[in-house]
C-alpha cells in the first residue's frame, strides 16, 4: 500500500491538465526512484516559476512582468 505522501502528490499531479491518475502515479514513482537527480531539478523549476512568472492582467499571457512584454509595447 502506498504511503499518504505518495497518494497526496499523485492526487495533486492528477489535477493538472493532461495527467490522469495513472500517469500521475507513474510520475511520482519515478520521482521517488530518481530522487537524487529528478527531485532537486523539479523543485528548482517549480520555485522559479512561483517566484518569477505571473499572468498578464490584460491578455492572460504568462510572463515575468505584468503587463506582459506584448501588452506593454
Amino acid at each position: 500500500m502506498a504511503s499518504a505522501e505518495i497518494e497526496a502528490l499523485s492526487s495533486a499531479l492528477a489535477r493538472l491538465p493532461g495527467l490522469g491518475p495513472r500517469s500521475a502515479r507513474r510520475a511520482v514513482l519515478h520521482l521517488v526512484k530518481k530522487r537524487e537527480t529528478a527531485l532537486p531539478a523539479l523543485l528548482d523549476a517549480l520555485l522559479a516559476v512561483q517566484d518569477t512568472l505571473e499572468e498578464c492582467r490584460i491578455c492572460g499571457n504568462v510572463d515575468t512582468r505584468d503587463p506582459c512584454g506584448i501588452c506593454a509595447d
